[in-house]
């Protein structure tokens, strides 16, 4: 009877779904053990600098949110519809609506990175004061505040009606530099005319002085949804 040919030997396939095995490491290979604790210590440091420019900036960001949402009362009180990005409803518990206030204790305001007041009147959507921390080609965490408008829309083929968007740089420091005295004296200047604007029922002469008086800041197109 003719013997048939040797079967060839075959590689355990492993079924779908189960771990495939992990081979044992040589006793002179300590990679994984010190790839592992180095990791450990580089985490235990970034976690300990993000503790504290967090908890810098927390304060920084409560500051910020009280100022906007004292703007964002005044223009109500005129009619003028603002809104604040995060939204007071998560960052503050009211005793009486919209004035009496606390911060909310279960809110991280250390991880906010933007901070917005938008205009929500009709004609008006578009502008608003935006603050957000970024990081510099050295590593270094900033803190820019621009406002922002619509200068106007434009229909393109491909991509159909398009808001044109154009930007004042107001402040830009790294946040621990922030001064808040300044911050504040460009805020209040652009407030002023934002309000005035409102009250002209033209964005004209605020468009105007944004340019005259602040760095240009990024130009691009947004989609408008008609």
């Amino acid at each position: 009877m003719p013997r048939g040919r040797p079967k060839k030997a075959t590689l355990p396939v492993p079924t779908p779904g189960e771990p495939e095995t992990v081979s044992t490491p040589l006793p002179d290979d300590d990679f994984v053990g010190s790839l592992k604790q180095e990791l450990a210590r580089t985490q235990a440091a970034s976690g300990a600098k993000s503790g504290e420019d967090l908890t810098h900036r927390a304060e920084l960001n409560k500051r910020l949110l009280q100022d906007l949402w004292e703007v964002h009362n005044q223009f109500e009180e005129a009619g003028i519809h603002l809104a604040i990005d995060p939204s007071q409803t998560l960052f503050a518990t009211f005793v009486e609506y919209p004035t009496r206030w606390t911060f909310r204790e279960n809110f991280d305001f250390g991880a906010v990175k933007t901070i917005e007041l938008g205009d929500r009147a009709t004609g008006w959507v578009g502008f608003g004061f935006r603050a957000w921390y970024y990081r510099s080609p050295e590593g270094r965490s900033r803190l820019r505040a621009i406002f922002e408008w619509c200068d106007g829309e434009s229909y393109h083929r491909y991509s159909g009606w398009m808001r044109m968007m154009s930007q004042a740089v107001l402040y830009d420091a790294l946040d621990e530099d922030v001064n808040v005295r300044d911050l504040h004296q460009v805020l209040r200047d652009v407030v002023v005319q934002w309000y005035a604007a409102h009250l002209e029922k033209t964005p004209e002469k605020l468009v105007a002085h944004l340019k005259e008086k602040y760095p240009k800041g990024s130009s691009y197109a947004k989609e408008s949804y008609r």
